[in-house]
C-alpha cells in the first residue's frame, strides 16, 4: 500500500512529519511526498513530487500558476490512482481536494488547525467553513490535534465515525525521560519564547511584555524560524536590553531546562510543539485562551491562559512573590505530559488509522 504526504512547503515535512513516514516505511507502507519545494525535503530523493503550492496571497489569485498545479497533480494522480494521498497544511489540502472533487481516491486530511477557528473575519470565516464542509465530502478520514477541531469535525462536517483525535505529531522523547525530578526554584529570571518570527505569533505584543517588564532583572529569550530583523529593530528602537532573538536551535530541546517559564502570545495554534517540550521540563506556560493551548494549559495548575498580553506581567509578579505556588505550578506542568504524547505511541495510532481504509496493490 502507497501513502503520498502532501503538504505546502518542505519544512512542515522536514520538522513534523519525517518521524511518521519513517515509521510507516518499517511498517511496510510505500511512501512518497509532494511539496512545492521538493529540493529541500529531507528524505530519498527518488520519491517527491513538485506541486508548486503558494501560500503568499498575492499568487494564490494567479490562474495561470493554479493550471500549472492542476496539470501536476493530475500526473500524480494518474502515476499513483490506488494510493493514500495523506494531506497536511491548509492550502496543499484545499487544492488537492478541490481538483480532485470528481475523482474517487482515498483522501485522509491531518488537521494542523482548522482556519476558520481562529479570530478572523466574519467574510473569511464563513468563506473557509463553507469552503471545508464541501470539501469534507471528498475527505474519507480527518485527523484532528485538538478538542475544538475534533468536535467541529464530528458535529458539523458530520464525520462522528470517521473523525480521530491525536496529541499531535508527538514529542521525540522515550517513556524514561518524562520521569524527571524538580529542583526548586526561589524566582523567575529566564523566560523562553519559542515560535517562528512571524506577527501572528505574538512577537509585537511580547515586545510590548518586555518594555513593560524592563525594570526586574528578568530575560526573555526568543528563537524561532526565520527572519527576526523587524522585530530586533523595534528592540533597538525602545532600547529594550531585556529582549533577545536567536535563530531556531536544533539543540533547543537540551536547553530548555535552563529556563524558568515559556511564554507563548501565538494568535492562531493546533496543538504546540513548544508547550509541550517545556512542560516536560517544568516550565510553566503563559499563554492565550485559544485552541490548542486550552487542552494543554489548565489556568492556574500549570500555567495562565490569559486574555491580553497586558495580563502577562502581574502573572510573572505573582509566581515570583509565591515561591510554593511556583514550584507547585512547575510540578503540575511536568506532570502533564504522558506517554501517550511520544511520537512512538501517536505514530502507532495514526499507523492503525491508515489500516481502517480499504487496502490496495
Amino acid at each position: 500500500m502507497k501513502i503520498i504526504f502532501i503538504c505546502t512547503k518542505s519544512i512542515t515535512f522536514n520538522t513534523f512529519l519525517k518521524a511518521q513516514a519513517d515509521y510507516f516505511i518499517k511498517k511496510g507502507l510505500n511512501v512518497e511526498i509532494a511539496s512545492s519545494d521538493i529540493r529541500n525535503i529531507k528524505f530519498r530523493d527518488d520519491l517527491k513530487y513538485k506541486i508548486d503550492f503558494s501560500s503568499k496571497i498575492i499568487e494564490l489569485f494567479n490562474l495561470l500558476r493554479y493550471v500549472k498545479i492542476f496539470k501536476q497533480i493530475k500526473s500524480l494522480v494518474i502515476k499513483n490512482p490506488t494510493a493514500i494521498f495523506y494531506l497536511h497544511t491548509p492550502v496543499a489540502a484545499h487544492i488537492f481536494r478541490i481538483f480532485n472533487f470528481f475523482n474517487k481516491l482515498k483522501i485522509i486530511y491531518f488537521v494542523h488547525g482548522f482556519r476558520f477557528v481562529a479570530k478572523t473575519s466574519l467574510i473569511k470565516e464563513t468563506f473557509f467553513k463553507i469552503i471545508e464542509k464541501i470539501l469534507s465530502f471528498k475527505t474519507d478520514i480527518f485527523i484532528t490535534i485538538n478538542n475544538e477541531d475534533y468536535n467541529y469535525s464530528r458535529s458539523i462536517l458530520k464525520k462522528k465515525s470517521s473523525c480521530y483525535k491525536i496529541n499531535g505529531i508527538g514529542l521525540d522523547l522515550f517513556e524514561s525521560q518524562l520521569k524527571k525530578k524538580l529542583k526548586n526554584k526561589k524566582e523567575i529570571k529566564k523566560i523562553l519564547v519559542i515560535a517562528a518570527y512571524k506577527k501572528e505569533k505574538g512577537y509585537l505584543e511580547i515586545l510590548k511584555v518586555a518594555e513593560m517588564i524592563k525594570n526586574l532583572k528578568i530575560k526573555i529569550e526568543c528563537y524561532g524560524e526565520g527572519q527576526y530583523y523587524q522585530f530586533d529593530r523595534i528592540r533597538v528602537k525602545k532600547k529594550l536590553k531585556n529582549i533577545f532573538f536567536k535563530n531556531f536551535d536544533v539543540n533547543l530541546s537540551k536547553k530548555i531546562k535552563k529556563y524558568d517559564i515559556l511564554l507563548h502570545l501565538s494568535k492562531r495554534e493546533g496543538l504546540p510543539v513548544s508547550i509541550m517540550q517545556s512542560l516536560t521540563e517544568g516550565l510553566p506556560v503563559i499563554c492565550y485562551n485559544i485552541r490548542g493551548n486550552n487542552d494543554l494549559i489548565k489556568d492556574n495548575f500549570n500555567g495562565f491562559l490569559v486574555q491580553s498580553y497586558k495580563d502577562v506581567p502581574n502573572k510573572i509578579h505573582y509566581l515570583n512573590l509565591d515561591k510554593f505556588y511556583f514550584n507547585k505550578m512547575r510540578y503540575n506542568a511536568l506532570k502533564t505530559i504522558n506517554k501517550h504524547f511520544l511520537k512512538k505511541k501517536i505514530n502507532s495510532k495514526i499507523y492503525s488509522i491508515i489500516q481502517k481504509l480499504p487496502k490496495y496493490s
